[in-house]
């Protein structure tokens, strides 16, 4: 818990670190970490070439935007803001930049078409889908100018049904719209001029309820022409946004040289000598404001981190008591557990010692706690007896181990599991007394079979019945001097009768000689093989093809006279599924075997079951077979002697396709 305290701290810091980084690079350069990490390598190999094949670079600015841009008539050259600005940016990007005087709308136009190479606007969302942006370059203000009369005008939603005053392309007629659709209110009687000074005049001239425009560029004008009368007018804020270079879309080496072009004249404190030279003090007071907020902004997160840290510092420590309590409860509740376990368990070592027991363990050792652990667990003789030598050095490995061992007439069964603490490598050894289990199973089992016995009985005293009748009206027919034709009909009926009971005792006597519980290891491939062989004059009688596919571990611990009996009804139960002789009868036989499991999958394609007589198959005496050829007991005792072994049997069969019978059985 200290480790996850410890991390999470450092990736605390790391964020604070990152943010405060973040809002240094704002304050000082007005743009993100990631974009300043980026703007801040040299001009590389690609983008000179660039600008090899593309000089000089042909800039576009507003002609009618002083003191951003604008002809200087006294000396007949361009000047303002964004004059300065290219010559330090050509000066930085070592590469000649051209100025080109359009109107604003003009200057869009002329971008669009690529007439020129990049131009200074406001970003927006509609803008940006022709256009890419750089970082931002100097900044403004938008504002709203109104006479002070009784239709005074003090919000953007007073502008609404009112005729106003734009430059044409200005940003601020789709941002005034978007803002008075949103309030649901009528939108602006907008009357687009070519520049600010038209708009001034218009609202002199008292042809329109209000102007807007950019506030350096109205000083400019009014300043110009003396007419600067604040207290006749109401000057309210639209917005405040950055300015940027904007170029096509098809510009991105252009952008990228920009960028870092503009990153370099920041760095080099360009451009707020720039803006102070052209927008006077306001502009830094502004940014002085700006830095105070980036300030109060460091402050508030720091602030807010220390805040959250110190919560969930107190939160982790009550979460790290509870769980504490909770592990101690968890460890009495499941020491209580284990301690009234009747399996004996052992901790033990690689070196076979034992660091821990519960009381079943020291109950079959006769012994106290402090009397066996730490000790090797074959100084104890029973241990030593029930494990055996052979077994010594499976216990040192790092395997899973489970069987059985008989000492003074009671049955254990062992079995060994890995387990890996933080320290070492450590196993778990449980002994369990299995005796009762092994007489309640085998007594269990013993009265199952007398039931079933008794089940057997009933349905072959029923099953006699019929053909001691048809002996008996034999034997009245014989007595009757019947032809000598009656008399061999008769003669015939008597054996097929007697064959019937004699098939009926046969597997009656099988039942009674259900396989025993000992397994042994055997090789299924040759036991399935003297099966086959065993049959091999049924299936030739019917033609019958046959096809055995075996997969898996040939050497299989299993219970050999179990498996005969399954295979063998199995088997004969498919041979009788073909009424006739033919070469396109087939038996397939597929088995995938392990160390102590067998599946099985015996197909023919006979003449299959009916669908209604599906869920009584395995039912003693049930037969599909017409009288006199099956007794109903053969795949009675397949059932009986897979269910045995905990396993699984099922069947599949549709009339005239075939049938199949699924087997997975474990020893």
């Amino acid at each position: 818990m200290k480790n996850i305290q410890r991390h999470f701290i450092l990736v605390i810091m790391i964020i604070v670190c990152i943010i405060l980084w973040n809002q240094i690079v704002f304050m000082k350069y007005g743009t993100t970490l990631p974009t300043y990490l980026k703007y801040s390598s040299p001009i590389t190999e690609k983008e000179r070439n660039y600008l090899k094949f593309h000089s000089p670079i042909r800039l576009g600015s507003d002609i009618t935007a002083p003191p951003i841009s604008y002809y200087e008539e006294n000396t007949g050259e361009y000047a303002g803001l964004i004059v300065d600005y290219v010559n330090f940016l050509s000066i930085e990007t070592e590469t000649p930049i051209t100025i080109n005087m359009y109107t604003f709308y003009n200057l869009i136009e002329a971008l669009r078409e690529h007439k020129i190479d990049v131009c200074d606007m406001f970003p927006s969302e509609n803008r940006a889908k022709e256009f890419e942006f750089s970082i931002p370059i100097y900044r403004l203000k938008t504002v709203i100018i109104s006479p002070k009369d009784k239709n005074n005008i003090l919000n953007p939603i007073e502008l609404s049904g009112k005729k106003v005053a734009i430059p044409k392309g200005d940003l601020a007629a789709e941002y005034i719209n978007d803002f008075l659709e949103k309030e649901r209110k009528p939108n602006v009687d907008f009357v687009p001029v070519n520049d600010t000074k038209m708009v001034l005049e218009l609202l002199q001239q008292g042809v329109v309820d209000a102007a807007i425009g950019d506030e350096v560029v109205i000083s400019t004008y009014w300043k110009e022409y003396n007419v600067y009368e604040t207290q006749k007018y109401n000057v309210i804020l639209l917005y405040e946004k950055d300015v940027v270079l904007a170029v096509n879309k098809d510009s991105e080496l252009l952008l990228s040289v920009l960028n870092k072009g503009i990153l370099q004249m920041k760095k080099n404190n360009i451009v707020p000598k720039v803006q102070q030279k052209w927008f006077g003090i306001s502009e830094s007071i502004r940014g002085e404001k700006r830095e105070l907020e980036s300030f109060i902004n460091i402050a508030i997160i720091l602030l807010i981190c220390l805040i959250a840290l110190y919560i969930w510092n107190y939160f982790l420590k009550r979460s790290v008591l509870e769980k504490t309590r909770e592990i101690e409860e968890n460890k009495k509740n499941i020491s209580m557990i284990l301690n009234n376990l009747n399996i004996a368990l052992f901790i033990i070592n690689e070196s076979c010692v034992v660091i821990e027991c519960n009381q079943a363990s020291l109950t079959l050792l006769s012994q106290s706690r402090k009397d066996v652990v730490e000790r090797d667990i074959f100084e104890f003789s029973f241990l030593s007896e029930l494990i055996e030598t052979s077994r010594y050095p499976q216990l040192k490995e790092n395997i899973s181990l489970k069987f059985r061992n008989t000492i003074k007439s009671r049955c254990y069964e062992v079995k060994l599991s890995p387990y890996i603490s933080r320290e070492e490598k450590l196993r778990i050894l449980s002994i369990e007394d299995i005796t009762e289990k092994l007489i309640v199973e085998r007594k269990l089992h013993q009265e199952n079979k007398m039931i079933t016995i008794g089940q057997i009985s009933a349905g072959l005293a029923h099953e006699i019945r019929n053909p001691l009748g048809t002996i008996r009206n034999g034997l009245y027919l014989i007595k009757m001097k019947a032809s000598d034709n009656s008399q061999e009909k008769v003669i015939s009926m008597m054996e097929n009768s007697i064959q019937r009971i004699n098939n009926l005792i046969e597997h009656l006597l099988r039942f009674s000689r259900t396989a025993s519980d000992k397994c042994t290891q055997e090789n299924i491939e040759t036991m399935v093989k003297n099966i086959i062989t065993f049959m091999e004059t049924k299936l030739k009688a019917k033609k019958i093809n046959y096809h055995v596919k075996l997969e898996g571990n040939p050497i299989v611990t299993l219970n050999t006279e179990a498996i005969n009996i399954i295979l063998i009804n199995l088997i004969e139960n498919a041979v009788d599924a073909f009424p006739a002789a033919s070469e396109d009868n087939l038996i397939q036989i597929s088995i995938f075997s392990t160390e102590d499991s067998l599946q099985f999958l015996i197909e023919d394609n006979g003449v299959g079951i009916v669908e209604e007589g599906l869920p009584y198959i395995f039912d003693p005496f049930y037969t599909t077979k017409e009288e006199g050829h099956g007794t109903g007991l053969g795949l009675y005792l397949v059932y009986n002697e897979v269910k045995k072994y905990n396993g699984d049997i099922s069947v599949e069969s549709q009339l005239g396709i075939g049938t199949k019978f699924f087997i997975s059985i474990h020893f």
